[in-house]
């Protein structure tokens, strides 16, 4: 991974952790004067981490079909998540149903982030495209 790439993932595992704890704080504050203890806000950064480092991972798996990938990519993201908090259940009590519940709340998330993030890495691609098509048409009109 280039320095810039790793750059670029952690100004988006920075965004986007800043924008999902905003979200749910807000959330948890209208609908069920929830408030985020230092376990939750920790667990939310990790889960963060987890998702846009594994979306990085794309170029590593080109070679796969795009579903084969983003399957690969949330199965494994996924277990991530549950491995977290299997190690976090020694230290902190877990509700009854916590591996539903993370797995229904990461689910959602991971979904519009692997959303946005292959509408962008597409956005670039064409863009990347057409700036290629450009070079080489005034390569043409020079010959």
């Amino acid at each position: 991974m280039t320095k810039n790439r790793l750059k670029e993932m952690l100004t988006m595992i920075c965004i986007s952790y800043t924008i999902i704890s905003l979200g749910t704080t807000l959330f948890d504050r209208l609908f069920y004067d929830g408030r985020d203890d230092f376990s939750s806000l920790l667990f939310k950064f990790i889960c963060t981490t987890i998702a846009v480092s594994i979306l990085y991972t794309h170029p590593l798996l080109e070679r796969l079909s795009p579903l084969a990938m983003i399957v690969l990519q949330y199965v494994g993201a996924m277990l991530l998540v549950f491995l977290t908090i299997w190690i976090s259940s020694f230290f902190e009590k877990l509700y009854a149903n916590s591996y539903i519940g993370a797995f229904r709340s990461f689910t959602i998330l991971y979904i519009i982030g692997a959303i946005a993030y292959y509408v962008g890495l597409h956005l670039d691609v064409r863009k990347q495209n057409r700036l290629l098509e450009e070079i080489q048409s005034s390569q043409n009109k020079l010959l």
